[in-house]
């Protein structure tokens, strides 16, 4: 259901991922503790730092900095100079970030029938409280790293000024005031530091008895701003997160048991019609979904068997509206689940090794994935990080199951489509109904406002019923549907075999088959145009490296073949044939071009003579 966008290979596992919401920006981390900032539109590196050791240009540049604004050298030793250690997170911070997690905060509580009106009012944009900075911030064994991407200056915070205990990164808190940053430490403390002051304002205490593993904010239906947290003890922690509150120190709203073996990372999902639901993974290899308002387990499941999961992600895609959450193991799939609070089917959205270059991965190498996650604003896109690289994938608009209409006859209520899923032929019949506007579908007149006279804005009830078509379907490729004009034949292409079928509706058999990538119907008569044409042959991998000799040949066997693919793509023949009232197809005419062009679309226009 995925395809590929953009690939980076890299020569260690990629372990941490982020994507910045309105830039085409993607931060990374690998095993070997280096941070990456890609721009996966223009497949440009815009960023790289080792933060585990010393970043000999960083410390230039802080000296000479601080030389110019005329501060004298310190007496001990900079934290530039400092050595970070392990790198534990890595993400984005500026007022886009900012914005995006207030609006999808407030936006998924306002869902709930019982939001209250601070929360259902119209959303104000928060002051700009970073100045038009973006940071990239990374959170290390030793110490974090704010690094501004616009003037590449950075702020380093060593872990002495954070109780020595900082690991891991919180989004942000919500609301107004100066922009806030909460660490969870080994020891089980919350802590919050200012990015204006760069001190720390509130601790977190009394929640967890072992180390923090994951962050998050949101927002409650009631309009309280919520800070929870996962721990190794497997605990989930409800805290406040209002940014009036004065107290340094708070102690937790709730504490519930979540999962054996501890928490790994909690994602906010948004329910249209209802309060949002918070979504954990364990160490347990199980999945659970939580309500916001009586924070009752709503259901729990393992999505793959004696695996466990290390990423998820709440999904929303108009073209799969039936896939709510995805979820990565290690191994090569992005799963996606179905229904979650109900059937919970989990089933493979994409196999990554078909997407990448066949040449990338080892012949005896698996890939693997240890992180993922959804872009917020494009929920088209899915990045993973690998052990080969990074995968940046799309929807894939193709996977969507080709369909047709069949016209409806007059005065007829019911309507039928055609659909292909996998192998199978399957006809749907519905029927549309208005309980306070019983003439839908009528000729009605429409009003000045646009709509028919005697609407009430009812919701419509559709009446359905699915039926199975016993003549099976030779390929589950890429289909392309089209019916005739009168709707008695309906005709199925798979351009990439290619190879096309007609069959007749009334009793679902072939009655014409053959060699076509393109298919066009004529608007007045049952005849359609064919374009036959061969597919172009392989191109053959250039291999880098070796000797000159091979390049050579490689090179001139990719020229040779792609002169073969024009010369097919030209000289492809183009037919028209008409089905009789029997059942049978002749052909009309036969036209060989000799262009010099491939053959992009085809349309049939044919001009009967009086």
């Amino acid at each position: 259901m995925l395809r590929l966008r953009a690939f980076r290979p890299s020569n260690d596992k990629i372990v941490k991922i982020q994507l910045h919401p309105t830039h085409p920006w993607l931060v990374t981390a690998d095993a070997s503790d280096r941070v990456a900032v890609w721009n996966w539109e223009h497949r440009q590196v815009i960023y790289e730092l080792k933060p585990g050791g010393v970043d000999e240009r960083r410390l230039v540049g802080a000296k000479l900095e601080k030389l110019a604004e005329g501060e004298s050298e310190p007496k001990g030793k900079s934290t530039e100079a400092m050595r970070g250690g392990s790198v534990k997170q890595v993400n984005f911070y500026d007022d886009d970030v900012r914005f995006w997690q207030l609006w999808r905060n407030r936006s998924a509580a306002a869902e709930a029938p019982s939001a209250v009106s601070n929360v259902t009012s119209a959303f104000a944009s928060p002051a700009p409280s970073t100045k038009g900075r973006h940071f990239l911030v990374i959170c290390c064994e030793n110490k974090a790293i704010f690094l501004d991407l616009v003037t590449m200056r950075g702020r380093d915070v060593p872990k002495q000024e954070l109780d020595n205990n900082m690991e891991f990164l919180c989004r942000s808190t919500t609301g107004d005031g100066p922009p806030l940053v909460a660490f969870g430490g080994s020891d089980g403390v919350i802590r919050v530091l200012s990015m204006i002051t760069w001190k720390l304002v509130r601790r977190y205490t009394g929640g967890h008895k072992g180390s923090i593993s994951c962050l998050m904010t949101f927002m409650a239906s009631s309009g309280e701003a919520l800070l929870v947290s996962g721990g190794s003890d497997g605990l989930l922690v409800l805290w406040s997160a209002d940014n009036s509150q004065d107290s340094r120190e708070l102690v937790p709203k709730l504490s519930l048991k979540a999962h054996d073996g501890g928490v790994v990372a909690v994602e906010l999902s948004r329910v249209i019609g209802g309060a949002p639901q918070l979504i954990t993974i364990g160490a347990d290899k199980t999945l659970a979904i939580w309500d916001t308002i009586s924070f009752k387990e709503l259901r729990r499941i393992k999505p793959v068997p004696k695996l466990a999961c290390h990423s998820v992600a709440s999904w929303c895609h108009p073209r799969a509206p039936n896939l709510d959450i995805l979820t990565c193991v290690k191994d090569s799939h992005i799963w996606a689940i179905e229904h979650p609070t109900y059937s919970a089917l989990t089933r493979p959205l994409c196999e990554l090794s078909s997407l990448i270059p066949p040449q990338v991965l080892a012949p005896n190498k698996k890939l693997r994935v240890y992180c993922m996650v959804a872009h917020p604003l494009q929920p088209h896109l899915v990045a993973t990080g690998t052990n080969i690289g990074v995968i940046v994938a799309e929807f894939d608009a193709r996977s969507i199951p080709a369909v047709a209409p069949i016209p409806t006859p007059t005065g007829n209520r019911e309507h039928s489509a055609i659909y292909v899923v996998e192998r199978e032929l399957k006809l749907l019949n519905f029927q549309l109904s208005n309980t306070a506007n019983p003439s839908l579908g009528s000729n009605g007149s429409l009003s000045e406002t646009g709509k028919y006279k005697g609407d009430s804005g009812e919701p419509l009830h559709v009446k359905q019923m699915k039926k199975h078509i016993s003549t099976p379907v030779p390929h589950d490729s890429y289909s392309v549907l089209s019916v005739s004009s009168s709707g008695k034949y309906l005709a199925i292409v798979w351009p990439d075999i290619p190879y096309f079928s007609i069959y007749k509706v009334s009793d679902w058999s072939i009655v014409d088959s053959g060699s076509a990538r393109l298919l066009a119907w004529d608007t007045c008569r049952d005849r359609f145009a064919i374009l036959e044409s061969a597919l172009p042959p392989r191109m053959p991998i250039i291999p880098k490296g070796g000797s000159s000799r091979k390049a050579k040949e490689a090179a001139a066997a990719a020229a040779q073949a792609a002169a073969a693919a024009a010369s097919a793509a030209s000289a492809a023949t183009v037919q028209v044939r008409i089905l009789l009232d029997d059942g049978t197809s002749n052909i009309l005419m036969r036209s060989i071009g000799g262009r010099t062009e491939p053959v992009l679309n085809l349309f049939l226009s044919i001009y009967d003579t009086l």
